[in-house]
């Protein structure tokens, strides 16, 4: 076992703890419902992490180890998103047992998961190369924090590192914002969305992930989430202002996840253009996403005034 791992697990969930206690205490809400969710969304996240990694890849690691593969306490074989989705979950459990909205707690707890989130991220410094990218060329910057090296002396990017930027960025950021507040559940809607955009680009970046070939599984859970943030976003707008005016910003985002396929094919087959090329068509699209979400929020908020 990993004890270096395990203690900055176990001090970003303490820590988080501590802030979120403060921001309900703010709102008036006790203890209890924090430490509840917190103890129930750690043991979930554990719990769901592994599930799910079996779960996706059973064709891998079913015939070769059966029930077994739901004990094995190998870093590579639980699904990080798992692990969030548990994390939500007790949070939710813990205010269905307080008699506290569900919504209002996820939303005071949606920036603090985010600084869960870069804490769990930190902590695969410790995780033998399980969150490093491609082989460092240029010596300037063969050193941390852009890279980190092996046992042999060799660097390669460290990826882990940037998806904790940004989600400490998207935790600091919605935590000040007071944008949100006129609806209850939308901070907690947009920190999960804007963890899940940069996570789509993080995830083509690193070396190793849950693949189904050349698809990289957690890409494909980011989308989804994204995909259906949007279409939650979308039903709530009034429904008499016709199909398409409500729901073409989730048709743009299918072309978004359209070019990001492509975009994924062509890093794998598609050699003869360069990875940056790629990477920019990539960007553009989550750029995308980023639009289409600030519009769908607009007109929330905007309806939501008017009401």
């Amino acid at each position: 076992m990993n004890i270096a791992y395990w203690l900055i697990l176990f001090a970003s969930l303490a820590l988080g703890t501590a802030w979120l206690a403060i921001r309900a205490n703010k709102r008036g809400i006790k203890f209890a419902p924090v430490f509840t969710g917190v103890l129930l969304g750690a043991v979930l996240a554990f719990v769901l992490a592994k599930v799910l990694y079996t779960l996706l890849l059973s064709n891998k690691v079913w015939p070769r180890y059966g029930w077994a593969s739901l004990v094995r306490m190998d870093p590579a074989e639980f699904s990080f998103i798992g692990g969030c989705l548990g994390m939500v979950l007790g949070m939710a459990l813990s205010a269905k047992l307080h008699q506290i909205q569900v919504s209002r707690l996820l939303s005071l707890f949606a920036p603090v998961g985010a600084f869960m989130t870069a804490g769990a991220r930190v902590a695969e410094v410790f995780l033998d190369m399980q969150g490093a990218g491609a082989y460092v060329e240029r010596e300037s910057f063969a050193r941390m924090p852009f890279a980190i090296s092996n046992e042999w002396g060799e660097w390669f990017w460290a990826v882990f590192l940037l998806e904790a930027l940004f989600a400490l960025i998207v935790a600091v950021v919605f935590a000040l914002r007071k944008k949100e507040d006129p609806i209850v559940s939308l901070r907690f809607e947009r920190v999960v969305y804007y963890l899940c955009v940069p996570q789509i680009f993080c995830e083509s970046l690193r070396a190793l992930g849950m693949r189904w070939g050349f698809v990289r599984i957690e890409q494909v859970l980011c989308g989804v989430i994204i995909e259906g943030l949007l279409i939650y976003g979308c039903l709530q707008y009034a429904a008499d202002k016709g199909f398409w005016k409500r729901f073409w910003p989730c048709f743009g985002a299918l072309g978004c996840v359209g070019v990001i396929v492509g975009v994924e094919f062509g890093l794998d087959k598609v050699p003869s253009v360069s990875d940056f090329i790629w990477y920019c068509v990539m960007i553009a699209a989550l750029l995308g996403f980023a639009a289409l979400e600030r519009f769908v929020t607009h007109r929330r908020l905007l309806q939501a005034k008017q009401a």
